[in-house]
Parts: C-alpha cells; sequence; structure tokens
C-alpha cells in the first residue's frame, strides 16, 4: 500500500506487503526488500536497502538503511 503524495525515483525495488504512508520520498535505486512499513514524512535516501521499519518524520540512508535525521531530534524541517 502506498500513501497519498509519494515520490518515489527511478530504479526503486519494493517487495510485497510494504505499508507507506503519505508524503515519504523514496530516492533513486533504494531498495525495501522485507515487508516493513516507512512512516509518513519520511525521506529514503538513494540507493539505500530498507530492512525494518522505517519511523515517521526521519531519513534513513545507507546499506543496511538507518536513521541519520529525525524530527524528533529536533524542531526543524527534516529537508
Amino acid at each position: 500500500m502506498i500513501g497519498p503524495n509519494c515520490i518515489i525515483f527511478q530504479q526503486v525495488t519494493i517487495v510485497s506487503h510494504v505499508k507507506i504512508g503519505g508524503n515519504v520520498l523514496i530516492g533513486a535505486g533504494a531498495k525495501i526488500i522485507r515487508p516493513v512499513t516507512v512512516g509518513d514524512n519520511a525521506h529514503i535516501g538513494a540507493n539505500a536497502v530498507v530492512l525494518q521499519d522505517v519511523p515517521p518524520d526521519s531519513v534513513v540512508a545507507g546499506i543496511p538503511a538507518k536513521i541519520i535525521k529525525s524530527r524528533a531530534d529536533s524542531d526543524e524541517p527534516i529537508i
């Protein structure tokens, strides 16, 4: 299931049973290869490999993907 207003760039791989919230950005070449939940307003970096749930209002990147920024850390916008 993909929520409203999502941006999914080219060459992204998403397996079945993934839940993607609203206003999510998924960078080019990212791979979501387990049945996870991506929270609202999350950003997934280019070529990231997502193996676990992504909390809302956070930015993840890397192989495997790790949280590099979260709105819970500050009052600033995440991007």
